[in-house]
């Protein structure tokens, strides 16, 4: 279902990214979590009766899991050798194995699961309003909350998520921009604008909003996507230092 053929291209530069390279992306999946670990990409997609989970490398091939249907998967991780994945309205984490997919075992947590990520000890987990809630990922149970702001204001409808380095950057539903948030305090350290990569104008019928943040620690660049869209694209960001590291003397 996923093809990852390059396309060649030049790099091209925005205000707020370089567009690097460009791979066709199945574009009936409708994604709610993009990573890659150990050199795999992972993504789920959502919707309730046709959620799955798939996995493969930028040379083809993959793997593929449906879940039942009265899920409609979320966000993702892999903490631990073990795939976390969010659904929507059924308070249910799913823990799989991350080769095999194999059910391993469910959590449950209030509310909604919307975007996951992980900083290496915690799960860190958005549920459509402006907090994020960090997650032990031995029980589920939750340790603590921030609450993500700019300039004072709370943002809301924080989605698909990636940690890097003391950062989060999280996809915005509805919006075709990416925050880049201090893990520390919550505080929106920049905004990036993702508007030119895939440009609203040129996308086809149905085609839905920019989600699907992955960090490639090989090149030190970023893949990204949305829902639907029939490409994934590798860009690099300038990102800021985490506040507690720039208040550093």
């Amino acid at each position: 279902m996923l093809l990852f053929c390059l396309l060649t291209a030049l790099p091209i530069s925005r205000a707020d990214y370089t567009l690097i390279e460009s791979y066709p992306h199945y574009s009936r999946a409708f994604t709610q979590g993009l990573l890659l670990h150990d050199k795999q990409l992972y993504e789920s997609s959502g919707g309730y009766g046709k959620s799955f989970l798939i996995y493969g490398d930028l040379r083809g091939g993959h793997r593929q899991l449906a879940l039942p249907a009265e899920y409609f998967a979320e966000g993702m991780t892999i903490l631990n050798n073990k795939l976390f994945v969010l659904t929507w309205k059924r308070g249910t984490a799913l823990v799989f194995d991350p080769v095999t997919l194999g059910f391993i075992e469910r959590y449950h947590y209030p509310g909604e699961g919307w975007g996951l990520t992980d900083n290496g000890q915690e799960l860190i987990m958005s549920d459509g309003s402006h907090e994020l809630r960090f997650i032990d990922p031995l029980n589920f149970s939750e340790r603590r909350r921030i609450q993500v702001t700019y300039r004072g204001k709370p943002m809301k409808l924080l989605n698909e998520l990636e940690w890097h380095k003391g950062l989060i950057l999280a996809n915005q539903w509805q919006t075709n921009r990416i925050l880049v948030i201090d893990e520390a305090s919550g505080e929106v350290l920049k905004l990036l604008d993702l508007t030119g990569l895939y440009p609203p104008t040129v996308r086809a019928p149905g085609t839905d909003v920019l989600n699907g943040i992955a960090y490639d620690p090989d090149s030190d660049s970023w893949l990204v996507t949305g829902k639907l869209w029939p490409w994934i694209y590798r860009v690099k960001f300038d990102l800021p230092s985490p506040a507690a590291v720039r208040q550093l003397p």
